[in-house]
């Protein structure tokens, strides 16, 4: 039996404005086993993004804890956290090619370029982007950017991967085809995956 591989306990976070105070998540508790996808479904500003946020580090829980593997995660810094992120608007460099967009955080990381060049190709070959590593995101349809966005994220091989409404920029029917894509591309590498949509 698979354990629990992501862990929420009484997650809170709480925006101060002023004398104001808006609970975007309140005491939310989740469990997600190794490589199960889980969805955060409901309406705009019920704190979908900013659990996923809290979850990647960008925003500090109020209280509560964040565990991956078992480790307390909850004040580790994003780049100490084994989770990447794929963005709403894709956040692809304009002036990259593909390549160079899906290679990026393994260049930050000080991977050799053999590293680099491999691992980048494999990930290029799983999400069907093969021949077009040399285009710049300009030339690409709104469905192969998403992939690069989506490359980028599964080149980094994080433990947690989260999404943040990444079909919604796609018009209806690719979006279909799309959520597809990515959800037997989840269950081929086997990645714990957090999605939110509305």
């Amino acid at each position: 039996m698979k354990q629990n591989y992501l862990v929420l306990e009484n997650l809170v976070k709480i925006f101060q404005s002023g004398k104001n105070a808006l609970a975007a998540v309140d005491n939310l508790s989740v469990k997600v086993k190794e490589g199960e996808l889980v969805t955060l479904l409901g309406p705009s500003g019920c704190g979908k993004t900013t659990t996923l946020r809290m979850i990647a580090g960008f925003e500090i829980p109020t209280s509560g804890k964040i565990f991956i593997e078992g480790k307390e995660v909850s004040m580790i810094p994003p780049n100490q956290r084994p989770t990447t992120m794929v963005f709403q608007n894709y956040a692809l460099f304009p002036h990259m090619t593909v390549f160079e967009n899906i290679s990026y955080g393994l260049k930050i990381r000080k991977e050799s370029a053999k590293n680099i060049k491999e691992k980048t190709e494999k990930i290029i070959n799983l999400v069907g982007l093969e021949g077009l590593s040399k285009r710049s995101p300009a030339h690409l349809s709104g469905g192969q950017q998403q992939r690069v966005s989506l490359a980028r994220s599964l080149v980094m091989e994080p433990k947690v991967l989260l999404l943040d409404e990444p079909l919604s920029n796609l018009d209806a029917k690719l979006r279909v085809s799309t959520r597809l894509e990515i959800r037997s591309l989840q269950q081929r590498v086997g990645i714990t995956s957090v999605y939110v949509t509305h």
